[in-house]
């Protein structure tokens, strides 16, 4: 994994959890071995995903954290809105994963998840396709 890299939510969540996995990805930011974009629907779900593990306050200040830190990118959902649309028309995933894999395509970077999402099972070559590029995961199920 190096550059610029579309960063789905799950991947947000193992990183403000401070997960095994979640470490591995913030070295290689730290690192600077990979530049990190999201969409403000990924950051918007990730503060959902912490406000029901943690609470509200302490949501809010790890998300809150994570936005001040500079490293990551978060892109405007409207700039790949109508990619993430096509994408939830043509494929049966959830429209968040959409954007991530739209935020991929449009701006010519592999996009990386946590694990092969249950709905990418059997799809992965034309999601590859579609996004024209690579899709990574933290964790290989093997």
């Amino acid at each position: 994994m190096r550059g610029d890299t579309a960063v789905d939510t799950s991947v947000l969540v193992e990183a403000l959890l401070a997960t095994e996995h979640g470490r591995r990805f913030i070295d290689m930011v730290l690192a600077e071995e990979i530049a990190p974009y999201t969409t403000a629907l990924n950051v918007t779900e990730a503060l959902y995903i912490l406000c029901r593990l943690l609470g509200p306050g302490e949501a809010e200040r790890r998300v809150g954290m994570l936005l001040d830190s500079g490293y990551l990118m978060v892109v405007d959902p409207r700039r790949v809105g109508r990619s993430a649309a096509m994408c939830k028309c043509r494929f049966s995933v959830s429209m968040v994963d959409c954007h991530t894999l739209a935020l991929a395509r449009d701006y010519g970077m592999p996009a990386l998840f946590y694990r092969v999402e249950r709905e990418f099972r059997g799809i992965l070559e034309e999601l590859e396709e579609w996004v024209g590029g690579s899709l990574l995961f933290l964790v290989d199920e093997g």
